[in-house]
């Protein structure tokens, strides 16, 4: 006689790792790049003023709430390298982390960028195996307004190549960029293994790894916007980075990507109640 074998309870952990395996972020193939002019008439090959340099990667569609391309003529850092700001896309998977980053060892950011001659930027992602080369002619709405993500207060410059960067490589296309975990944005742009924790850390913990130089994201659930903050409801699904947090008090202290240069501070139960997860780096600096 055999027994039926019972369902797997399907839990938040388990929901996880099946979407979200271990491991670093892994290159996601996006095709070869297209033949021809691409759609601001650049060749998709290498140019004669860099031969030697990856072929330009071209993006056909300017994404969801986007009717064409502007070339962005900003400087591509600026004397202060500003905070990275979430544009239109819901891709906060990508930028809490670049802001997690920023917040804790920011040169990381700027390393992964190579000017080249022609105006072209050759992105470098410690956990793709090639550079990527890209333009700066970036999304815009129909006003001609940029609708990507940017630097706070300032145009795109490096946040919109990096953005763009991993658009046409990892994800194929921006409208692809709006699906994915922090974990992965983590380990695209380290290159490191990151930890996720379902079970979240107290306030002690998190003040001793920003200590320790450790960059930190925190996962929001589709139920978090009957969580109430100092910045009203807390977004469902959305990804914060935690910056900070005191010990005495049990307050965390976070960054949302849409609005960075504002400081969210939220008690232990408020965090407990808001947050799914937690993705923790190894030390950066």
């Amino acid at each position: 006689m055999t027994t039926a074998r019972r369902p797997r309870v399907r839990t938040w952990r388990r929901r996880l790792r099946a979407l979200a395996p271990p491991g670093r972020a892994r290159e996601a193939m996006a095709g070869a790049p297209p033949e021809g002019p691409g759609p601001h008439g650049d060749s998709a090959g290498p140019t004669a003023a860099s031969s030697s340099a990856p072929p330009i990667r071209e993006l056909v569609s300017p994404g969801p709430g986007a009717t064409g391309w502007r070339l962005d003529t900003g400087p591509l850092t600026g004397p202060q390298l500003l905070r990275p700001r979430q544009g239109r896309l819901g891709d906060c998977w990508v930028i809490a982390p670049m802001l997690a980053i920023h917040e804790t060892a920011p040169e990381r950011l700027t390393n992964l960028l190579s000017a080249q001659d022609d105006g072209t930027v050759t992105v470098h992602l410690p956990a793709v195996s090639s550079p990527i080369r890209v333009d700066r002619h970036l999304p815009v709405a129909e006003s001609g307004a940029f609708v990507g993500a940017r630097r706070d207060g300032a145009g795109p410059g490096w946040v919109g190549v990096l953005e763009k960067a991993i658009a046409a490589h990892v994800a194929g296309g921006y409208g692809a960029l709006q699906r994915g975990f922090a974990r992965f944005g983590l380990e695209l742009l380290l290159g490191l293994r990151v930890r996720t924790l379902l079970r979240l850390p107290s306030a002690a913990r998190i003040a001793q790894w920003r200590r320790e130089g450790r960059a930190l994201t925190a996962s929001t659930h589709p139920f978090s916007s009957l969580v109430a903050t100092a910045h009203g409801p807390l977004p469902p699904s959305h990804v914060f980075a935690v910056v900070g947090a005191d010990p005495a008090g049990g307050h965390v202290h976070l960054r949302n990507p849409t609005r960075p240069g504002r400081l969210l501070v939220v008690d232990a139960r408020t965090f407990r109640r808001g947050f799914l997860s937690l993705d923790v780096t190894p030390p950066l600096r």
